[in-house]
């Protein structure tokens, strides 16, 4: 699952199956008065921020992979349209022991890098010793997926076998989902030849282990993130140029070895422009004068009531559902927040249904946990939190805070000393809707007593004080995957620190063993009644206050053809797009 901004963003993976809603639809007119697709010019996509980095084993926010994954493969896909499991790097689908702990794929022949260089068995076993080495400290997200590898080995270049200490349910989908880069130009020196997956699978061992620590110096530099030469991929497209603050542009692979059997990734713009525009309303500007020609979200006031379709033919609109949803999470471990009925009180004063209607103008539905709501094990007998400030009011009463002095903000004595009710809430810059919920939730705190104050972040620095814990409170969210519920890398206790993706601090043993049963679990049904305890235990706790899923008001322009919808993150694929000649801007009419 992705902070979004996981949300970004997370790039995040928890693990949901959603409806497919949305599939196919496309602009059949447009299409159909275009002719035959052709290959050439280049389209411009509106992002909010930068993405967080280009290197896909060390980057956890959404709209990064939304780039990344034109860029690099991975041995097994989700079909676009069924999101079923297909092979891309491997020629199969794995061959999966009785016990499930080993897994073996075979590669496919004539598989090369955009720079050349063949990609082989090596690599794969290189991508999982990074992932795998525990001094990487911005792989800890992606890793908590892969702690169950065992072994990974290849008898020859084009096998390779994935040995597991305990099975998990998931297997299938991570193993073949983990993106391959190659050891050539991340590791000339061989120093991931130099430790074994069990120095890896120790930290005791691995702080031991030079060429392990070495090598984990070396991957965590900015470099490594950042840089468009060093980050060379085996998929469609390839890194052309970051311009920070201004857009990462891909240019077309000339040499993509799947070129001409790759169903869902045609590749007909030679460029893809990814533009950064830190404001959704000079972004739909933008949009309006034709100077971009996607917009993922806009927000949902403009989208009703700006973005005109009859008066601006060329622009065309679509609402899709996502697997994300919204929500604001709170430091456990900050004194003042300590407590849970401080937590529910302000889950008391959040106006859900009112702030739905207001800012999203109904593009949205209420959620009351991390499980999708199309799950079997989703708890529907979770009851909403409405909004009530008496309520609030009440457990602040019952927790201790009182007005003692009189300066209307309540207080306690805590550690020893008095201390006023307030806290901060961290944004991340540009996102209107999540400043909108900021501002109403302060004002209804501040009549109850409360002190809020709002801090806007942009994206890196925002992330990077969730992953540090350096907040009281924050609104963020997380993207799904369309496949069944796995929240250990959000909710386990070993996911606090270093990085992991429980910001919150959320720790309670029950729910770690729920989520440990539920991972090595195959029975369905005994994996839903552990998934709805879990719910349970996370409703009463009240580490994060959930708001609602939203729908993505998408806006294209029509020069854009063959723009489809999936359930499949990000849930478009401009690798897929293309646009008639007489509609080229950018680049030459051959």
């Amino acid at each position: 699952m992705m902070n979004r901004g996981l949300l970004g963003t997370i790039v995040g993976f928890v693990a949901v199956l959603v409806l497919v809603v949305g599939c196919g639809d496309t602009d059949g007119a447009a299409a159909g008065a275009a002719g035959e697709a052709v290959k050439g010019e280049w389209m411009i996509v509106h992002e909010l921020s930068d993405p967080e980095g280009l290197n896909p084993l060390i980057t956890n926010d959404a709209s990064a992979s939304a780039i990344f994954n034109r860029v690099f493969d991975r041995l097994l896909e989700q079909d676009f349209e069924t999101t079923e499991l297909f092979p891309v790097l491997a020629e199969a689908r794995p061959t999966i022991s009785d016990d499930h702990l080993t897994y073996t794929f075979k590669l496919r022949d004539g598989v090369r890098f955009s720079d050349g260089k063949p990609l082989s068995a090596k690599d794969v076993i290189f991508s999982y010793k990074v992932v795998k080495n525990p001094l990487i400290t911005d792989a800890a997200a992606l890793r908590n997926y892969y702690e169950s590898v065992k072994d990974v080995t290849s008898p020859d270049d084009k096998t390779v076998i994935i040995t597991m200490s305990q099975p998990y349910f998931l297997a299938e989908y991570f193993l073949g989902g983990l993106w391959i880069v190659p050891k050539h130009i991340f590791d000339p020196k061989g120093l991931t030849d130099k430790y074994t997956f069990d120095d890896a699978n120790s930290i005791a061992k691995a702080q031991t282990n030079a060429a392990l620590k070495e090598f984990a110096t070396w991957y965590n530099t900015a470099d490594v993130k950042r840089d468009t030469r060093l980050n060379v991929g085996s998929g469609p497209y390839m890194f052309d140029e970051w311009k920070t603050g201004e857009s990462v542009s891909l240019r077309r692979n000339p040499s993509y070895w799947n070129a001409a059997n790759d169903k869902w990734n045609p590749s007909y713009a030679d460029k893809l422009i990814f533009k950064v525009v830190n404001d959704r309303s000079a972004a739909v500007v933008s949009l309006k004068n034709g100077e971009m020609d996607f917009m993922e979200y806009v927000p949902a006031a403009k989208y009703t009531e700006e973005v005109d379709t009859v008066a601006m033919p060329f622009l065309r609109k679509h609402a899709f559902p996502t697997q994300s949803y919204l929500y604001l999470g709170f430091n456990m471990d900050r004194t003042v927040l300590a407590d849970a009925k401080v937590r529910k009180a302000v889950a008391y004063c959040l106006d859900r249904d009112a702030l739905i209607k207001q800012i999203l103008r109904g593009l949205a539905q209420t959620v009351n946990s991390p499980i999708y709501q199309q799950r079997p094990e989703y708890d529907k007998s979770i009851p909403n939190i409405p909004f009530n400030p008496a309520k609030a009011k009440q457990l602040l009463a019952e927790a201790g805070w009182a007005d003692t002095d009189g300066d209307g903000v309540l207080d306690k004595v805590l550690g020893g000393r008095r201390r006023p009710l307030q806290f901060g809430l961290l944004i991340n810059a540009g996102n209107e809707a999540r400043e909108a919920v900021a501002i109403t939730l302060a004002d209804d705190l501040r009549k109850i007593g409360v002190k809020m104050d709002i801090r806007k972040l942009e994206w890196s620095v925002f992330l990077e004080n969730l992953r540090s814990r350096d907040f009281d409170m924050y609104i963020g969210a997380w993207v799904n995957d369309p496949i069944p519920s796995d929240p250990y890398q959000i909710w386990h206790s070993s996911q606090v620190g270093n990085k992991g993706s429980n910001y919150v601090g959320f720790k309670n043993a029950r729910a770690d063993e729920l989520l440990d049963l539920n991972r090595i679990e195959f029975d369905e049904q005994k994996r839903i009644a552990y998934m709805k305890e879990f719910q349970q235990i996370v409703a009463n706790e009240q580490p994060y206050v959930f708001l609602w899923s939203p729908l993505y008001p998408s806006v294209y322009n029509t020069r854009l053809q063959n723009v489809k919808y999936s359930d499949v993150r990000p849930g478009y694929s401009p690798t897929q797009w293309w646009v008639p000649k007489s509609q080229w801007k950018y680049a030459p009419v051959p």
